[in-house]
């Protein structure tokens, strides 16, 4: 086997990113390129009381694929954060588009990835231009797309879901069929 790559997916509250917005779920996915496959590994909400969070900010979560009802039953944000830098620390990790998960939220408090991972070059690059993002917040509809584009029968089995989970298994087969073309 060689090293995995983790790919990871989140769902903030606005487009502006850090310090204006903040991720309210993150999952992550362990890619084996060679053996064609990943494992969902980490699948989280951060916990949130809604009203605090705001109409607008839930409005805007909601439309890239959060549940905001799961924010009540969501865990604490600093064991969030520790989870998942021991899951990650010393790993390649990757993401659709880089701009949207690292450079908006996880090389920013209270993630910052900074130093315990190597960030890969993001997913889209080695897509056409019509599966990439203009805009960063654009990303989960890009992945869909591509997804959907890649493939005509589901094999992540993800339905009509797109929660961060969802996004995190799409990007994860993307990845997976550009190396079996050749390309990532």
């Amino acid at each position: 086997m060689s090293d995995p790559i983790y790919v990871i997916e989140s769902i903030s509250d606005g487009a502006e990113g850090h310090p204006y917005d903040e991720i309210l779920s993150i999952a992550v996915c362990r890619v084996d390129l060679d053996a064609g496959d990943y494992d969902t590994v980490f699948n989280e909400v951060v916990q949130a009381e809604p009203k605090y969070v705001g109409k607008r900010k839930l409005d805007y979560a909601e439309s890239k694929g959060l549940d905001v009802q799961s924010l009540y039953t969501g865990r604490d944000l600093g064991d969030i954060v520790s989870e998942l830098r021991e899951i990650v620390k010393g790993q390649y990790v990757t993401s659709y588009d880089i701009r949207q998960q690292f450079t908006k939220y996880l090389c920013n408090d209270p993630w910052d990835l900074t130093g315990y991972v190597s960030i890969m070059p993001s997913i889209m690059m080695r897509q056409p231009v019509s599966l990439k993002c203009k805009y960063p917040e654009d990303e989960p509809d890009i992945i869909v797309k591509a997804y959907r584009k890649v493939f005509r029968n589901d094999p992540a089995n993800v339905g009509r879901g797109r929660g961060a989970m969802e996004l995190a298994q799409m990007a994860s087969m993307v990845a997976i069929s550009l190396r079996a073309r050749g390309r990532f």
